[in-house]
């Protein structure tokens, strides 16, 4: 793939007008179940509406407007053909209405908007049949009410569907007809061009017809490769890049700057195909950067910045407009550590050991959990002195290594993983207890998911030590409770195990209920023959589940049941010796 033919492909979809000559269009002649209806349910609201196809081929719809819950929007609409409006320059049509004043919608494949589109108002006459002229200048592109700059021209040869939508805060009953929908083709050239040149294909026109010249300009300036796999793009306008300091801008297209500069545009780039759905279901969004994007689906924001235009295709993947220009974190992970007042002493303890330097290399990234002041307070008095004295290095750094992982993990990941190999080849393991992310034996997560350039730090409230060395005392008391963990551990795997194969199949064939009833027997199953066996957090676990999950429905319970099992088998596998470890259970 040339990579510049990327960005042509992306501006061409938002820019190239077409030039076939418009036909009539009859919408309502066609089939009426095509109309659907889209109500503000989706956002909790409470407006109702209804399609119909009348006696006469009129479209009507009808329903009752409701401000509650937030809600006040009642929509039609359906999907058509953008090529036999090629030409076009507008709709004309027929309408009965209430009195109202209603939003002509139309979407279009270049410029596909989150709650909105190209919208046009049109006056209703109670009771009355009236004619009305929607030219497709006239229409203003809107997202979630908001009008947005800087949008593609609309071209009529790749509008996707129509519609109509009353939202005009006034709640109580609507009704409207429609009838004899069709393109308007008054005004159009001989050539039947529509009286617009044509946008030229060469890079220079076609990027700023697609106003991405800067985006452009640092792409070539950073020499940016793409994979050849489909990826996301989340594209700044030339605006969003505006609102950065032009000595920033000026710096970053310096030679020296261009790593600096390559990080920044792999931060807007995700791999794989994302739609706007998709993006907005995710919580976070990995990008070719390796630092994740935050998503607040709430604002319809990522990383802070708004969606313009969603779901443009191109040759190599998918490409959202943003308005704003997002940045990584380019500190690292003891640049950050040094800011916090709260890892002095951690920062004291990295610089005695001479381990700065390791973790600023670029063969990161590392998940570093780091210990605050308050961790290191809980130490025997003098431990943490005498740990930083010279003669004791050795020692100190094996400490500071059960802090460190190779790779980026972000907090809700650990637990799936169950256990990790710290940085000098100590197993380390992830598990719940009373419901929280435990580190090692008794660390917990008080603030995760800090990123930086070659990591992420997690802040933990207790320090993590080795294993005390066994006695010769205690070896046969040891082993004897080592066996007896691995017993239990070995029974639970069969009951578990068993329960999985036999519910997951009843749950995907569609019967929860009866996978409900399996989770939960091999739950009391273990609740009652395990005794002290198992320890107190499995039990304190399994009984949680079960009082929960007491009168919820049958998909809820088994969804409880079964993440109480999974729970309970984690924290009995990392009790284990790692010479005595089980294969981990694969869903």
């Amino acid at each position: 793939m040339k990579h510049t033919s990327l960005f042509v492909s992306f501006a061409l979809c938002l820019a190239a007008p077409s030039v076939a000559q418009a036909s009539d269009l009859d919408l309502t002649k066609e089939s009426g179940g095509s109309w659907q209806t889209v109500l503000d349910g989706v956002m909790g609201g409470r407006s109702s509406g209804r399609v119909t196809i009348t006696d006469e081929g009129t479209v009507s719809f009808a329903g009752k407007l409701s401000l509650e819950n937030n809600g006040g929007f009642s929509q039609m609409r359906r999907p058509i053909n953008g090529e036999q409006l090629a030409g076009a320059n507008g709709l004309v049509f027929e309408v009965r209405g209430d009195g109202r004043t209603y939003n002509f919608d139309v979407r279009v494949s270049n410029a596909r908007m989150m709650a909105g589109g190209f919208q046009q108002k049109f006056q209703t006459v109670a009771g009355k049949w009236i004619e009305i002229t929607l030219p497709f200048e006239d229409f203003k592109l809107f997202s979630f009410g908001r009008r947005i700059t800087r949008a593609p021209e609309l071209n009529p040869s790749l509008i996707d569907s129509i519609g109509v939508t009353l939202s005009d805060k006034k709640p109580g009953d609507f009704q409207l007809e429609l009838r004899n929908i069709k393109a308007l083709t008054t005004g159009i050239d001989e050539a039947g061009t529509g009286g617009d040149a044509g946008v030229g294909n060469d890079l220079v026109s076609v990027a700023k017809a697609a106003g991405l010249t800067t985006l452009l300009d640092l792409v070539s300036s950073a020499k940016l490769k793409l994979p050849k796999s489909p990826v996301t793009i989340f594209a700044p306008t030339n605006e969003a890049f505006a609102a950065i300091p032009k000595k920033t801008l000026e710096l970053l297209l310096r030679p020296e700057s261009r790593d600096t500069l390559r990080q920044i545009l792999l931060f807007h780039i995700v791999p794989g195909l994302r739609s706007s759905d998709s993006v907005l279901n995710a919580r976070s969004l990995p990008t070719l950067s390796g630092q994740p994007l935050t998503v607040d689906a709430m604002a319809g924001r990522i990383a802070g910045a708004g969606i313009a235009v969603v779901d443009v295709q191109f040759e190599g993947g998918v490409v959202h407009v943003i308005n704003k220009v997002m940045m990584p974190e380019q500190r690292s992970v003891t640049q950050i550590a040094s800011s916090q007042k709260r890892l002095t002493t951690l920062v004291a303890a990295v610089n005695s050991a001479n381990l700065a330097t390791q973790f600023e290399r670029q063969d990161g990234p590392w998940t570093i959990f780091a210990p605050v002041n308050s961790a290191f307070a809980k130490l025997p008095t003098d431990a943490v002195k005498a740990l930083l004295q010279p003669e004791n290095v050795k020692s100190l750094t094996q400490v500071l290594g059960l802090h460190v992982v190779r790779g980026r993990i972000a907090a809700r990941e650990l637990l799936a993983k169950k256990e990790a190999t710290t940085l000098f080849g100590q197993p380390i393991g992830f598990s719940l207890k009373d419901g929280k992310l435990i580190i090692g034996a008794n660390s917990q997560i008080i603030q995760g998911d800090i990123q930086a350039s070659n990591g992420v730090i997690h802040l933990i409230d207790t320090v993590l030590l080795p294993p005390k060395k066994k006695s010769a005392g205690k070896t046969t008391a040891r082993a004897s409770q080592s066996a007896n963990v691995t017993n239990a551990t070995e029974d639970f795997a069969r009951i578990y195990s068993l329960a999985v194969e036999r519910g997951a199949k009843l749950f995907n064939d569609g019967n929860p209920d009866a996978c409900a009833a399996i989770y939960e027997i091999a739950v009391e199953t273990m609740i009652s023959f395990a005794g002290d066996r198992v320890g107190e957090d499995v039990i304190k676990r399994l009984l949680q589940t079960r009082e929960e999950a007491t009168s919820a429905s049958g998909r809820t319970r088994a969804w409880a049941f079964r993440r109480a099992l999974d729970d309970s088998y984690a924290i009995l596998r990392s009790s284990l010796p790692q010479r005595e470890k089980l294969p981990k259970r694969s869903n």
